[in-house]
Formats: structure tokens, sequence, C-alpha cells
């Protein structure tokens, strides 16, 4: 028996594994509950070169390989705005805007309004999760501008041929108010 674990350390070792097992399965469906509303939509771009203008009300993450993105945030404390692998520093524009220039550019925002504007862009891989709305402008020099998809839908190409006008999610409808009237008769 020399060179195996004792019963007693190996019993100990798999209660605790059990219990973080445990605690993660019940974790996730939380999680994954809590980031979605309802008349959430999602968008969805993978390997999209051209430009493109997202403003929705969500999350957002994903990359890009090479481009200019550029971060309004109209709310700014609603969400959190993170972007990582920008070759120069942010510029940040008279408007409040912060513009991010580089390769293999990585972003993400943890909900609130946003507008994120792509310029001169290849391999936009993203997902939007909310309600919003996409245009994206292809670059007519590739042959292949990429794909997306829309409220879980299947994938379709980009129409390397016109500018292309997206929207996912739904509003929620304003509450309905009702107002009675009486009326008497003499």
């Amino acid at each position: 028996m020399s060179g195996i674990i004792g019963p007693e350390t190996l019993v100990l070792s798999m209660r605790r594994l059990c219990i973080i097992l445990l605690a993660c399965l019940a974790a996730v469906p939380a999680a994954l509950a809590a980031t979605r509303s309802p008349g959430d939509g999602v968008l969805e771009l993978r390997a999209v070169y051209g430009s493109a203008t997202i403003n929705a009300k969500g999350v957002v993450w994903g990359q890009m390989d090479k481009g200019t993105l550029t971060v309004t945030d109209p709310l700014p404390g609603d969400g959190d705005v993170l972007v990582n692998g920008a070759d120069k520093p942010p510029r940040y524009l008279p408007d409040g805007s912060v513009q991010y220039m580089g390769r293999d550019l990585h972003f993400r925002i943890t909900g609130g309004t946003y507008k994120l504007q792509f310029a001169n862009a290849s391999g936009i891989d993203l997902t939007t999760v909310g309600v919003g709305k996409a245009t994206i402008l292809p670059d007519w020099t590739v042959d292949d501008d990429g794909d997306y998809a829309v409220d879980g839908g299947k994938w379709k190409a980009i129409p390397f041929y016109d500018t292309l006008y997206l929207r996912f999610g739904v509003k929620p409808a304003p509450p309905v108010t009702t107002t009675t009237t009486t009326t008497t008769t003499p």
C-alpha cells in the first residue's frame, strides 16, 4: 500500500471537490438567468470586415483583429467599458467618446446604454445581448465580409454589395393605463 494516498485524505478531498462542483452547478443557471431580461435579443458577428455601428442597451463582448473602435457611453456609470490591446493610448474625443486603435482589441461592456463604431475593421467577432440596432457597411475589397446571426437565428453571410441594417431584441411595451369615463343619462 505504499505510494497510495491514505483513505482519510482521499475522502476529505473528494468531499471538498463534490461541494465545489455542486456550488458551481447551482450558480451557473442563476447567472445565466440574470443576464437576460424579457425582450432581450442577441446579435452575433463572426469575422466581419468593414465598418459597423451598434447602438444598444445591454451587454457586449468580443474582439477585433485590426481597426479603430470608438465607444460612446451616453449615460456614464450605467455599465463598465473595458477595452484591452490598443496599440496607442485611448484618444478622448470632444463628445465624450473614447477611441481605441490597434490589433487584437478585446472589449466588454457590462451593461447600460452604449454605441460602438468600428472603422476600417477586420475580423470583428462579438456577441451583444439586449435591445438595439446595428448598421454594417461591408468592405468591398475582400471576398468574404463575415457572417451575422440575430435573435438566435441561423448564421447568414453579410451581403458584399450593400449596407445591412439589423434590429435585435424587443423593447418592452410601455405600461398600459386605462381611463374610465362615466356618463350620466338624464
